[in-house]
């Protein structure tokens, strides 16, 4: 396992793709965060949400990125070449979600400390009181982090599943898609806030919907269920 994940970071380290990635979702977040068009927040409440739903699009990122280059990978073959040398493949799937999840835990946490020094800064200037106390930045960058952390590992299963890049990316997208459904609909009104997406709100401080810890623990076990289902379908598959 040691040897599988010293393989997946030096990938990433000795690629400059990774790098300029990371240096444009930065760019994405810092654009973001200033005041375009809509000019600069009017209240403290206002920085506040606009910190932790910029914090959420660097978990979003990072679970795309992770979906996006496992799947490019097992399109170029690189996968295969692993398999060669190492037929254990849920060892394989295990190292790169492992690594994904590393990669994303920095920077998703890289991302929400951006959004929050240009939009703290911008409010500071235009002398409004975001009320950010030491223990919200802790809890705004603490669950970025850990929210990509987890979103990345499963952004790399969702890849090992798709075995393709474009299809890898756009289910991460639409996963969107019935999160949003379910949370605006009057009668499932319970069941939105526990799903993925939503429990990085409840993470960061941007929804009370759900407990941290809770949060922190539906989050573990959809990645173990999709864990799972990778280990007893997508990874055999090819095999029968």
């Amino acid at each position: 396992m040691t040897a599988l994940l010293s393989a997946e970071l030096l990938r990433l380290r000795t690629v400059r793709a990774p790098a300029y990635i990371f240096l444009g979702v930065l760019a994405l977040v810092a654009i973001t965060a200033a005041p375009v068009g809509n000019g600069p927040p009017s209240s403290g409440s206002e920085v506040a949400d606009h910190v932790r739903g910029l914090a959420q699009l660097g978990v979003f990122l990072a679970a795309l990125y992770a979906a996006n280059n496992v799947g490019d990978a097992f399109k170029r073959g690189s996968v295969a070449m692993t398999y060669l040398t190492h037929p254990q493949r849920a060892r394989v799937a295990a190292a790169q979600a492992i690594s994904y999840a590393g990669v994303s835990f920095v920077v998703a946490a890289v991302t929400a400390a951006t959004a929050m020094g240009v939009v703290l800064t911008v409010a500071y200037a235009n002398h409004v009181n975001a009320a950010f106390s030491a223990a919200d930045v802790a809890r705004v960058v603490g669950g970025a982090a850990f929210g990509g952390a987890v979103l990345g590992a499963a952004g790399a299963l969702v890849g090992a599943v798709a075995r393709h890049p474009a299809i890898a990316s756009g289910a991460v997208v639409v996963w969107n898609i019935p999160e949003t459904m379910l949370t605006r609909g009057g009668t499932t009104e319970g069941l939105g806030p526990h799903l993925p997406f939503q429990l990085i709100g409840s993470l960061t401080g941007l929804t009370d919907d759900v407990s941290v810890l809770t949060a922190m623990s539906l989050l573990l076990a959809y990645l173990a269920v999709l864990a799972l289902a990778v280990g007893k379908w997508a990874l055999p598959r090819d095999l029968t």
